[in-house]
């Protein structure tokens, strides 16, 4: 599937799990162009009508669906009772509704009708002040809605939606209490990703544990009859997104007993396409196959060739046993981690007991989502569920990695065991990387991430960007100015010390540190001091002492750096700026006026020095073995801009993301491209943050040329958008059919050259 159909079978996801009766008569509220209505009408008789087109009286509808559509009307009360005088006596009205009250405006989200932040939760008492207001249409808060839907003599289970309506991941019952880990089930999408300043996964578990999660949800669908006779469906789980034969529907279904409390009672796995049904044939053979090597499993049976079907398990997942289980008592947790780790290493037979490298046990076949997400703990014993992948001479280290970099948020709070003491443990840590990268290969592919790419960058949230929104929350405009943006504004004649050596820290050295005299590196740490960071000296913070005042600026790369300005303060220091990694700091470079006098004068002559589309002009890649192919590029991107920035990725960058090692050292190939007549700047790509996005807020350039090889790749695409989104284009080049560096090493290789 394209990124395009892709989406659309997202958006079904909020009604392609109910039982419609096949030949059903149906009402949809909507436009015939929408996802769902073309659900619909595969398999039944849908009859479409616009919101403002309800009438009352007329045919009896079978099904009556309103999806996020009743929300513009002025009066959705008598929309709702002229729709419930269609329904038929054993008819089921399906109404989808956002909440004005969701987490997801709590957060920064803006409201999808007025496109400003907050306007729901005050219930639009600024937004519709003046008449000239062109929007329209409102969300609704949860007793409200039911009020409305009381007042039309409906009966109505009521399900919460998580994130959102287009693009549902977990319903839930509001009368059931789920088990569910929301902080890692979820992954929230947005009208507007770029003002959100909360995460708010990590929220949606204490709003249940408060009875406040199913008054905060982003979002509500109301199952609605006239006789009460509701679906005893309790949660869906989805997985629509993915590839046919992966996307499915996890259904939990039970009631209420007799102190009125609702409990599961059976749980079934149905494929959302007929491609998956061989899917759960190959889920059974694995948990006969688990089983047999004493990894125990949750019983399932197949049912009716359509489905699994599996008992209801009241436990706690293994996920959350563990969590609660760090923070009681550390030990213990340790012990039980171990326990676990044990149980991947013998889920298999061994083809090897040492991958090579150190690598650890090569498992015949190895199951990557044998983490504690997918397990119960019943009885003191891990019984596993939702095994849907078994790969054939796997690394055990790569899931023990997934297992034990799950528990990152629970031995954050542990103060006798840090994550590096588990990796170490565990004999993970010296091949960290890898595992990561294995781990982003596995997700990326089953979500289809890099295909989804443009969709997922717009909607989801960026993390930096979400720092920075909530930053400058905490200072007033003047203040964050000054700390924030202007953080290299008058550094020409200081020396920058960096406060702090971690991943903030990390990004500020290989982004900028080569462009200003890094004096010292602070650290809180003490065991930090004395070793080098990037060819500087650690100390701590008593050898500010040593500075003269007014020679330097301290540059604080720490997330939560409020501890240290409160110390920089103590210590007397004024000149001191907050690194925040969303923000754009574009490099001090030569004026334009000289940059552009050198370039097109000198390199040109002045008969050539016409105006130009672009001003600086950016180009990235290896370039190694140059060639013709090359200088090409070059040419046409100059005659393009005025300045030309020729990102060049370094000797560990091509071993890190091409898997090889260049023929010509990096600082060779600098070499050369400096002598290209036609190249103004040649810099250095961090290996770590090299992307469209760093660049970007690096070199303040406003356009980014390519080879057209790169045009219909999806992630790409991605980073085009994002550059539009700030001015700036992205042009791409006719690829050289005819020479490459790959063509020409592959002739080295085969030694038809010397």
């Amino acid at each position: 599937m394209g990124i395009d159909e892709n989406i659309r079978e997202i958006q079904k996801g909020i009604l392609k799990w109910y039982p419609f009766k096949g030949g059903a008569k149906c009402l949809y509220v909507g436009e015939e162009s929408d996802a769902v209505f073309e659900m619909l009408s595969d398999g039944m008789d849908v009859v479409c009508i616009g919101a403002e087109e309800i009438v009352s009286g007329g045919e009896k509808y079978d099904y009556i669906i309103a999806i996020e559509s009743l929300e513009i009307l002025s009066d959705v009360a008598a929309a709702l009772k002229s729709l419930s005088e269609m329904l038929k006596q054993d008819g089921h009205m399906l109404l989808g509704f956002n909440n004005r009250f969701g987490t997801r405006y709590f957060f920064g989200d803006r409201d999808p009708y007025t496109k400003n932040i907050f306007d729901g939760i005050e219930d639009y008492r600024r937004a519709y002040s003046k008449k000239e207001d062109a929007f329209v249409g409102k969300c609704y808060d949860r007793q409200s809605l039911i009020d409305m839907l009381d007042d039309c003599g409906l009966h109505h289970q009521n399900y919460s939606v998580f994130p959102n309506i287009e693009n549902v991941q977990i319903l839930l019952r509001d009368d059931y209490e789920s088990n569910e880990d929301f902080s890692i089930r979820v992954l929230p999408t947005y009208h507007h990703a770029d003002t959100v300043f909360l995460e708010e996964e990590f929220i949606y578990n204490s709003l249940q544990k408060n009875h406040m999660l199913h008054s905060m949800v982003n979002a509500f669908l109301f199952d609605c009859t006239f006789e009460g006779d509701s679906l005893d469906v309790l949660q869906v789980t989805s997985s629509m997104g993915r590839s046919k034969e992966d996307s499915f529907f996890t259904v939990i279904y039970g009631k209420q007993n007799a102190d009125g409390k609702t409990l599961g009672e059976s749980v079934e796995k149905l494929p959302v396409y007929p491609e998956g049904v061989e899917k759960l044939r190959n889920m059974l053979q694995i948990a006969e196959e688990l089983n047999d090597h004493g990894v125990k499993t949750v019983t399932m049976e197949m049912k009716d060739n359509r489905c699994i079907k599996m008992p209801y398990l009241m436990a706690p997942t293994a996920q959350a046993y563990l969590k609660e289980l760090a923070l009681k008592d550390e030990d213990a947790f340790v012990e039980k981690l171990d326990e676990f780790v044990k149980l991947i290493r013998s889920s298999s037979d061994h083809a090897s007991e040492d991958a090579g490298d150190g690598e650890g046990i090569l498992l015949e076949k190895g199951y990557p989502d044998l983490v504690p997400l997918n397990a119960f703990y019943v009885d003191g014993k891990f019984v596993f569920f939702d095994q849907e992948f078994a790969i054939e001479n796997y690394p055990a280290n790569m899931t023990i990695w997934r297992a034990v970099s799950s528990m990152g948020p629970a031995v954050a709070k542990c103060e006798k065991y840090t994550m590096e003491d588990l990796y170490k443990r565990y004999g993970i840590f010296e091949k960290l990387s890898k595992w990561q990268s294995m781990e982003w290969d596995f997700i990326n592919k089953l979500r289809k991430e890099k295909e989804m790419a443009p969709y997922f960058s717009k909607m989801r949230y960026d993390g930096n960007k979400v720092y920075s929104n909530r930053l400058r929350m905490n200072f007033s405009a003047e203040e964050y100015m000054q700390k924030f943006v202007n953080l290299f504004k008058g550094l020409e004649n200081k020396k920058v010390i960096v406060f702090g050596s971690g991943q903030f820290a990390k990004q500020f050295m290989q982004m900028y540190g080569g462009d200003y005299d890094v004096a010292a590196v602070i650290d809180n740490r003490k065991d930090k001091h004395g070793e080098e960071f990037y060819g500087v000296k650690i100390y701590g913070a008593e050898i500010l002492k040593d500075f003269e005042p007014g020679s330097y600026r301290v540059i604080v790369c720490i997330k939560n750096f409020l501890s240290v300005m409160n110390q920089l303060e103590e210590l007397g220091v004024k000149d001191y700026g907050i690194f925040d990694p969303s923000q754009q700091y574009v490099r001090e470079r030569r004026s334009g006026a000289e940059a552009m006098h050198n370039s097109e004068v000198d390199k040109k002559g002045p008969s050539e020095t016409t105006k130009k589309k672009y001003h600086i002009g950016y180009i990235a890649g290896v370039f190694d073995l140059f060639h013709v192919g090359h200088l090409e590029k070059f040419k046409l991107a100059k005659e393009q801009c005025d300045y030309l920035i020729v990102g060049l990725v370094t000797d560990e960058g091509v071993r890190l993301y091409k898997k090889t090692e260049p023929f010509v050292p990096f600082e060779d190939r600098k070499a050369m491209l400096e002598a290209c007549k036609y190249v103004d700047e040649v810099v250095k790509i961090p290996p770590n943050f090299g992307g469209t996005r760093d660049a970007w807020k690096m070199y303040g350039f406003d356009v980014q040329f390519s080879g057209s090889d790169y045009a219909n790749d999806p992630s790409w695409e991605a980073e085009k958008q994002f550059l539009e989104e700030h001015g700036v284009d992205m042009v791409f080049f006719p690829y050289t059919e005819s020479t490459s560096s790959s063509k020409l090493k592959a002739l080295i290789d085969q030694k038809l050259i010397n």
